[in-house]
């Protein structure tokens, strides 16, 4: 009798373990693979004493023709598309991203948002604060 019942409990777990399976297998699949930045030059949170050109690393899985970056200065507003940036890929897949801005920028807070995707709908925008003195 008591082997019945460990038979009809191995049963009973080798049943619902498809559904527990199959819902993580649902929700990984649908899951998204967004881009990342790093290496920002200058780095965040940097005192400058003038600012022009900028760069920053993105991640392999980004999609070039989607990245963008918007540089906030007060008033001044300016905006690149990737066709405006120098994009170079790495050997290693990532992607080195250079920019300059129109001119020198100077005494005041600079705000660099950057903003770009890996595939339709798997976007990700990040950003980070400069002061020049």
């Amino acid at each position: 009798m008591k082997s019945l019942y460990l038979t009809g409990a191995a049963l009973i777990l080798s049943l619902q373990a498809p559904h527990v399976y199959a819902y993580g297998s649902s929700s990984s699949s649908s899951g998204c693979d967004k881009p990342s930045f790093s290496d920002f030059e200058p780095a965040p949170n940097k005192y400058l004493q003038s600012f022009r050109e900028f760069s920053f690393v993105t991640s392999s899985n980004t999609a070039p023709t989607s990245i963008e970056v918007n540089i906030s200065f007060g008033e001044l507003k300016q905006h690149f598309t990737a066709k405006q940036l120098e994009i170079t890929p790495q050997k290693s897949g990532r992607l080195l991203v250079k920019g300059k801005a129109d001119k020198p920028l100077g005494h005041g807070f600079i705000r660099i948002s950057v903003k770009a995707h890996s595939k339709p709908g798997c976007e990700k925008t990040d950003g980070y604060l400069l002061r020049v003195q």
